[in-house]
């Protein structure tokens, strides 16, 4: 967005990461301002602790059953190209080894 006091285009960058902000001039790449992100845990009191626990173990629990979820799909389909190269290997024969005296 440009800057109507001095017209320069300044650049919001949101981390995606932890969520801090920064203001950069396009022009320059300078860094005119950072933000620390908003962390609700903060400022928080000790009758909200309870919700927020819960909330973050939901939000664990949920992330941690879509990890096992992928890795079943995966597991099968690591299983499935196993078997098939278990048979291709079974019909070839073993290769020669490659020993260090016939590289020369």
């Amino acid at each position: 967005m440009p800057d109507p006091v001095e017209g320069r285009t300044v650049l919001n960058v949101q981390c995606p990461c932890c969520g801090a902000t920064i203001a950069v001039d396009a022009g320059s790449g300078a860094v005119l301002e950072s933000r620390e992100p908003i962390d609700p845990r903060k400022g928080a009191d000790l009758k909200d602790a309870r919700k927020l626990l819960d909330e973050e173990t939901a939000r664990i629990q949920d992330r941690f059953r879509q990890i096992v979820e992928a890795d079943k799909g995966r597991e099968a389909a690591m299983d499935k190209k196993f078997k098939e190269f278990f048979e291709k290997a079974k019909d070839e024969p073993a290769p020669k080894p490659v020993r260090d005296i016939d590289l020369d």
